[in-house]
């Protein structure tokens, strides 16, 4: 168990580097234990959302969810979109099948207290991303995404370095089924400043 609660610590000393392919400045990454628990409030905003609207959602499976989604980091570290792209289509999978495997040894740990095979689980019904608790934890990864981009512009990050970041991420939340995510994710696009009254601070 003791090896499972270190790995979560851990994750706070692990930099998301997706950011660093767009420049940032190491000092100025968020770490991934960061980047985990804005997704799981995230996740929590859109499951109750879902639920007032009539939709049927665990929400602790959610939670549960958005906690782990990225435990595996602590083993693989974060792997950039940026570099799987060299591996086209195979890429995503790879990053997927990895990621799984590294979640589930960590899940290992938890064993004596009979609840491994529950975390393990909880990680590939994520990286499946069928279920609804699972589109929720992916969309509030990316809203997440989006405000990060906020915050760095609000720093002084010019809104050009993250352009496509930004296009891509919301053209990805665009096509969700979910309305909670469509709703926040406009609100999100609303706060932010125009590009052309972006400029790096120095």
């Amino acid at each position: 168990m003791v090896s499972f609660l270190q790995a979560l610590s851990d994750l706070k000393n692990i930099p998301r580097s997706g950011w660093l392919s767009h420049r940032i400045s190491i000092q100025d990454v968020e770490s991934v234990a960061d980047h985990s628990f804005s997704t799981s409030v995230l996740s929590m905003v859109l499951a109750n959302f879902e639920v007032k609207t009539g939709r049927r959602v665990n929400v602790e499976r959610v939670l549960k969810m958005a906690l782990l989604h990225d435990l595996a980091e602590v083993l693989t570290f974060d792997i950039s979109k940026a570099y799987l792209e060299y591996l086209g289509t195979r890429g995503r999978k790879l990053k997927n099948e990895i990621e799984k495997s590294a979640c589930a040894h960590l899940s290992e740990a938890m064993e004596p207290f009979g609840i491994s095979g529950d975390y393990a689980a909880v990680c590939a019904e994520y990286f499946k991303d069928k279920t609804i608790e699972a589109q929720i934890v992916h969309a509030a990864d990316r809203l997440d995404i989006l405000l990060q981009v906020i915050n760095l512009e609000h720093r002084g990050y010019p809104g050009t370095m993250m352009r496509n970041l930004w296009q891509k991420t919301s053209e990805a939340l665009a096509n969700s089924k979910l309305r909670s995510v469509r709703k926040i994710q406009r609100m999100i696009a609303k706060e932010r400043k125009p590009l052309h009254l972006v400029s790096r601070q120095t």
